[in-house]
């Protein structure tokens, strides 16, 4: 169920099939399935959609071997959403998505086996340890799907540093998942959570917090 007009702002974009992935660095784009004139703008343009009914409670996930202090880390961090985050059992490396000749898996095939286990009001966000693609990217840190409630993302590029720095980087892009799943899409303001990442560096600079204006596109309490 959706509530609230849409939301634009100066030079917003409003996602047509609520899909957004953060890309490779050969790519600036917001939307797999943008044109390739989208795909030229600049970076990060606020592109926020209708924000769907809060969520009681999205399900949290590891894809394969993540390590439990990752996964319950990243649960906790939902409290920036006003949500609360739930550990769900740890399910298989999706080797039904991994594509040999890349060497990665394939984001699309894991959002779709992704929505089975979400119900009507909570959506899942999926955490792997192995590099993501999409055919058109040389990788990407992540993948979302609105309308599937479905998310995941890689910490293939952002593992390096100590468990403390993995931990917080995993915290960073489950609060920018499970913001895409709830209606938003990515912003300018670098600090804020929902500038898209492409590298370690980009979810070290940003922290797990929304912005003022993401918050208040969610019609979450003011800081």
């Amino acid at each position: 169920m959706e509530s609230g007009p849409p939301v634009r702002r100066n030079g917003s974009e409003a996602s047509s099939n609520g899909r957004t992935a953060d890309f490779g660095s050969a790519y600036e784009g917001s939307n797999p399935s943008a044109s390739a004139n989208s795909v030229q703008k600049a970076a990060n343009l606020r592109a926020e959609v209708r924000p769907r009914a809060r969520a009681p409670q999205v399900l949290i996930v590891s894809l394969g071997a993540v390590q439990p202090r990752i996964v319950h880390a990243a649960a906790e961090a939902l409290k920036e959403l006003e949500t609360s985050g739930k550990t769900g059992p740890s399910l298989d490396r999706p080797q039904y998505a991994f594509n040999k000749d890349r060497g990665q898996y394939h984001a699309t095939s894991i959002l779709r086996r992704l929505s089975s286990f979400r119900n009507k009001d909570s959506p899942v966000v999926g955490i792997l340890e192995g590099d993501l693609f999409l055919p058109d990217a040389p990788y990407v840190i992540g993948d979302a799907d609105r309308d599937a409630g479905a998310a995941v993302f890689s910490l293939a590029r952002l593992s390096h540093g100590d468990l403390d720095t993995v931990k917080r980087r995993a915290q960073v892009e489950t609060v920018h998942a499970a913001a895409h799943l709830l209606g938003l899409s990515h912003c300018t303001d670098f600090r804020c959570a929902m500038f898209f990442s492409r590298d370690a560096a980009d979810a070290d600079r940003k922290g797990p917090g929304l912005c003022a204006s993401c918050r208040a596109a969610l019609g979450l309490s003011p800081r």
